[in-house]
């Protein structure tokens, strides 16, 4: 069987769908205890993003190079999404939901973001975000020697975080060194700095929560200044005490607000 993504899902399929994607380089198994979290109300279906894994064995059945385009990737993640699900993406994959929730919204309910910003770097009228020289020394650290560009991405992402020192350690155990795809890692970066969904974002026509941390030190919160009148659909969440991954430093917040906001626009 040619395996495209690698999904995990929580709770009974008999209630509301919720569909994950996790961020950059991350497995999903960073966001399993959110999951199990929300699979107290909803059917959770976690997604990987293409050759992410820390299963050996799954790496070795999947016969299919990862394929990073926009347009490819939505579509893979489609097929592995239940269908009229609420999607919920991390960082990148909350970049990736966007874009799929703008172009493809029959088949998503609503979209979720978590620390994700529409560029990632700055552009012309952009500015709260990585300068490109900044993005592209990291994207050579990580061609030459991924390891090390994973450790450092790690110290990025948790910079500003209360309990900085756990969250390194904590994050360090989930990187997936012994199941390194070094393609897929320059793939998801050439993808996070040519992607640009500001447009998308405008243009959307379902209900958008984005949740950001105060102490993120890779998407400024101070991006919602840039962001707020994108569209009036959008509610946006700054969790003052965060940094990059508020799922795992405020796990109540978060599943908090994504209930009462699912709650408040079910159709």
């Amino acid at each position: 069987m040619r395996v495209r993504i690698e999904t995990e899902s929580f709770g009974s399929a008999s209630n509301q769908a919720i569909f994950m994607v996790s961020g950059w380089a991350m497995p999903k198994e960073v966001m399993r205890s959110f999951a199990l979290r929300l699979s107290e109300r909803f059917y959770v279906v976690v997604a990987n993003l293409p050759s992410i894994s820390l299963d050996e064995q799954w790496i070795s059945r999947s016969r299919i190079g990862p394929n990073y385009d926009i347009d490819a990737l939505s579509e893979q993640l489609i097929e592995a999404a239940p269908d009229e699900a609420w999607w919920i993406g991390w960082s990148l994959g909350g970049m990736v939901s966007t874009y799929v929730a703008a172009r493809r919204s029959s088949c998503v309910l609503g979209v979720i973001t978590l620390s994700a910003s529409p560029s990632f770097i700055k552009r012309d009228g952009w500015d709260n975000a990585m300068s490109v020289e900044d993005f592209d020394a990291f994207a050579s650290l990580v061609a030459q020697t991924p390891e090390e560009g994973l450790k450092r991405f790690v110290i990025l992402q948790t910079k500003g975080a209360e309990n900085e020192r756990a969250l390194i350690k904590q994050l360090q155990a989930w990187l997936p060194l012994k199941t390194l795809n070094r393609q897929a890692l320059i793939g998801g970066l050439r993808l996070l700095r040519s992607l640009d969904v500001r447009r998308e974002l405008s243009l959307l026509d379902l209900p958008n929560l984005h949740l950001f941390g105060g102490k993120d030190a890779l998407v400024s919160s101070q991006s919602l200044d840039q962001q707020m009148d994108a569209n009036p659909l959008q509610q946006c969440v700054v969790l003052s005490n965060c940094a990059h991954q508020p799922f795992l430093e405020d796990e109540e917040a978060c599943v908090r607000h994504i209930e009462n906001f699912i709650d408040a626009n079910n159709p």
